[in-house]
């Protein structure tokens, strides 16, 4: 038991048992990604009222030639350049408990060590993790996590593969929209009600289903109006403005204006731009193994382009798989010590790497990439640029009072978090993405 006197302000408790330094280390056990993203920014940006400015070289001079004794000297030119804003957006958390945990953790004459207060805390950091990493790795710039495959009424929707579930959680609010064009960063219209801003009660893995209460009730939503391709976001209410609210995805910076038109501001189509695109090796939909050759090339076609050697490649646990399928060896392992290492599987990412000249490419695993894709990427080119570190929002006391109207009215003690941040690219070309990879683990075979 603890002493009940150091809780006499919960709020300041629990700010003190989880300072900002102390959240950081928990959004990253469930950030991967993002956690591995440097924080310096491009040299030479600029911050203008929270965006962050820098620029990007897309054509060097090339001031070169060769003459006749006599001939005319080379004219100078400049560098083709272009600038790139960065947005930060902000991702946001709360958690409540209710009158009774409040006082008895604040009580003289019971406590115990703040158990629920602790375990809400850290469920809340936990789940906030999860969903800044599963924008940055498993969408692209407009927060899509899944489409409409069919509609089964108060049975729920099925979401279309290769998304599938893996993006949407359950307590999550969801909105379906339709007739947008995400590639342009237009979102679509509210289907309907009783399909926007209802919260998911029930994720099925295996049928790819979500059911959904409606708006501050237990009553499923029948999802009247979504049809398949609908797109779905996670929004905080109804009816809300989705432009301009989502951070960067890993799957529209490597791209080439399939899945995002716009990186960093500039129009990826524009004549002169094209070093925006990276390199994308698709299939036409038809779906094949990850091989060695297949990397190979890739690895090549980078090095040509822009002479930048990857270091780092990104996949979910499907294309591990087949890595240690197709691509790495069969060797046994040294015997050390006059005994085999009979283990299998691998130890950790450093396990798996790939090699060509000049190159050390390491294999590293998010549980939310999207399956059948892999990327090659240029480490040195990404960065995160944070404008707040993950804190909670504190205005004089860190809990608020609530008032909760759902199954009775109850009183409810709620606490924020947030974080301002983003993540950029400042040489898009020096990235690649391999598409239409068969992966184990949506069922390819």
């Amino acid at each position: 038991m603890a002493d009940a006197g150091l809780y006499q302000n919960l709020g300041v408790a629990i700010k003190t048992i989880y300072p900002n330094k102390a959240l950081e280390p928990m959004i990253n056990e469930e950030a991967p990604f993002r956690e591995k993203l440097g924080k310096s920014v491009p040299s030479g940006s600029k911050f203008s009222e929270g965006d962050l400015k820098f620029n990007g070289v897309l054509a060097l001079p090339q001031n070169v030639g060769q003459i006749v004794d006599g001939g005319d000297l080379q004219d100078a030119g400049e560098r083709s350049e272009v600038q790139f804003n960065l947005k930060p957006t902000i991702f946001t958390a709360t958690m409540n408990i209710g009158w009774l945990t409040k006082k008895v953790a604040n009580s003289n004459k019971a406590a115990f060590n703040m158990g629920e207060s602790k375990r809400r805390t850290e469920e809340t950091v936990s789940n906030l993790g999860k969903f800044i990493e599963s924008t940055y790795v498993g969408t692209a710039g407009l927060g899509i996590r899944g489409y409409v495959e069919s509609n089964g009424g108060a049975s729920g929707l099925v979401i279309k593969q290769p998304e599938g579930v893996k993006l949407l959680r359950q307590g999550m609010k969801i909105s379906v929209r339709t007739g947008g064009t995400p590639v342009s960063g237009t979102p679509g219209t509210v289907v309907d009600a009783d399909s926007d801003g209802v919260r998911i009660y029930s994720v099925n893995p295996t049928t790819r289903t979500i059911k959904a209460y409606l708006i501050g009730t237990t009553t499923p939503s029948d999802f009247t109006g979504a049809a398949q391709d609908d797109a779905i976001h996670v929004v905080t209410g109804a009816n809300q403005t989705l432009s301009s609210l989502y951070a960067n995805g890993l799957r529209g910076l490597v791209d080439d204006g399939t899945n995002w038109r716009y990186i960093h501001g500039l129009d990826r189509t524009t004549a002169g731009y094209e070093k925006l695109s990276s390199i994308v090796k698709s299939n036409g939909g038809t779906l094949r193994n990850l091989t060695e050759q297949l990397l190979i090339r890739t690895i090549h076609d980078l090095r040509e382009s822009t002479g930048k050697r990857p270091t780092d490649m990104w996949s979910g646990v499907g294309q591990i798989e087949k890595y240690i399928e197709f691509v790495a060896p069969d060797r046994r392992r040294a015997v050390e010590g006059g005994k085999y290492d009979k283990s299998t599987g691998y130890k950790s990412n450093d396990e798996l790497v790939h090699y060509a000249p000049g190159v050390k490419l390491v294999l590293n695993t998010s549980f939310d990439l999207i399956p059948r894709e892999l990327y090659l990427l240029s480490w040195d080119t990404w960065f995160h640029y944070v404008a707040q570190e993950m804190q909670w929002v504190d205005d004089d006391s860190m809990l608020h009072m609530g008032v909760n109207s759902s199954g009775g009215r109850k009183a409810i003690w709620e606490s924020f978090m947030s974080s301002m941040e983003n993540i950029g690219c400042d040489m898009p070309c020096a990235n690649a993405v391999i598409r239409d990879l068969k992966d184990p683990s949506i069922g390819d075979v």
